[in-house]
């Protein structure tokens, strides 16, 4: 694998927020490209038997978050009770999809510093916030603490070592996890609404996010059949274990990188390409189908059946994703994405379901799965891959 696919393998985990966190009540106050679509969920979370399997699986009914008083305090991925005692006015967003979370529930205007890149520069009104990262996309630790933010977000691939300085300076920093799957991301953005006081509008944004996500599930349990799909980024493909993979199969497509036992962000070889052959291929739009005769052969670029999406919604695990989930619906399966866009509606969808906290993980490691490992391994390659392309 070179070093513009470590880059790329790298950039599907910036930013990516783990949604299985737990809040407790730190006080008397219990806790409470071209596009285009509706945002809504994720798919595990819905009506009937799918509500049931997830409620079994968390060991019961989930709760609902009645408040959003303070002070709060949630257990991030590293295990640490991280509490934030009034409602934050300076917020710093690390990475990407902590960005976009913030914008996504209106706000925007207390952050002070996020990733000034052009992997941000898809939200409106960034105004005069202060890039907090540095040439080679790693976080400039002394501009954070230098903006005294009441809180910090960090996504996965913010190093641990990054957090521990920044929590040494006196800083209040939540660390998440690596984002598996589209229940994480509805669950991430009420996770980030309950830190920084916007309750209501984080559970607005997500209760939309699980409309869509319901909507592109139920349309593909009615089609008549799951076409065959593979996901392509510079010599790099997905498994399970990701939330593209999910975005796929929950479109009602499926995954033939996951049929070949490829697990998280991998490189793929063009054997797969010729043995499992797709009928469709699906990128970001900033990467190109290689012209080889693997490819060529394929059923999906022999019947020009190919679908470029917009990379930073893609590619970055938050609510925006659900356009690209939305296109890719309607790209397979139209005609049941109608039907159930007038038949499931807002009521069929379960608002601000909580999680169990999760199990620490050591202090070592920025994930709590193999995913997590690859994150891991990826951040160990920074200082090369990230001089040698930009992104995400």
């Amino acid at each position: 694998m070179n070093a513009r696919t470590l880059l790329l393998v790298g950039c599907l985990v910036v930013a990516g927020v783990v949604g299985t966190v737990g809040f407790g009540a730190a006080g008397p106050s219990a806790a409470g490209g071209g596009d285009s679509g509706a945002l809504g969920s994720a798919a595990s979370v819905g009506t009937g038997d799918r509500a049931a399997e997830v409620d079994a699986a968390r060991g019961g009914p989930a709760a609902v978050q009645e408040s959003c008083s303070f002070p709060v305090t949630a257990t991030d991925t590293t295990g640490t009770e991280v509490t934030v005692e009034e409602r934050p006015e300076r917020i710093v967003a690390l990475q990407p999809s902590d960005a976009q979370a913030l914008w996504e529930i209106g706000a925007q205007d207390r952050v002070v510093g996020m990733d000034r890149t052009q992997y941000t520069a898809y939200l409106s009104d960034r105004g005069d916030t202060t890039n907090v990262k540095n040439e080679d996309l790693t976080v400039n630790t002394e501009q954070v603490v230098g903006l005294q933010p009441d809180l910090v977000l960090a996504a996965n691939t913010t190093s641990i070592e990054t957090v521990r300085q920044l929590r040494s300076a006196g800083i209040t920093v939540y660390h998440f996890g690596l984002v598996t799957s589209l229940d994480e991301v509805a669950r991430n953005v009420e996770t980030v609404g309950r830190l920084v006081g916007s309750c209501e509008s984080a559970r607005k944004s997500a209760t939309e996010f699980r409309l869509s996500v319901e909507r592109a599930a139920v349309a593909a349990e009615r089609a008549d059949e799951r076409p065959d799909a593979l996901y392509y980024f510079f010599e790099t493909t997905t498994g399970t274990g990701t939330h593209i993979h999910d975005v796929i199969e929950t479109a009602g497509g499926n995954n033939v990188a996951a049929d070949a036992g490829i697990e998280g962000y991998a490189s793929l070889s063009e054997e797969i390409v010729v043995e499992r052959d797709p009928d469709w291929i699906v990128s970001p739009d900033d990467a190109t189908v290689p012209s080889t005769a693997a490819f060529n052969g394929t059923t999906a670029v022999r019947e020009g059946q190919t679908v470029a999406l917009r990379s930073n919604y893609i590619s970055q695990p938050g609510v925006r994703v659900a356009v690209p989930l939305t296109r890719l619906a309607r790209t397979w399966h139209p005609d049941a994405l109608d039907a159930a866009n007038e038949s499931v509606n807002r009521s069929d969808v379960r608002e601000n379901a909580t999680t169990p906290t999760p199990a620490a993980t050591t202090a070592s490691g920025p994930g709590l799965t193999a995913a997590g490992a690859i994150a891991g391994l990826t951040l160990g390659f920074a200082a090369v891959v990230l001089l040698t392309r930009r992104r995400n």
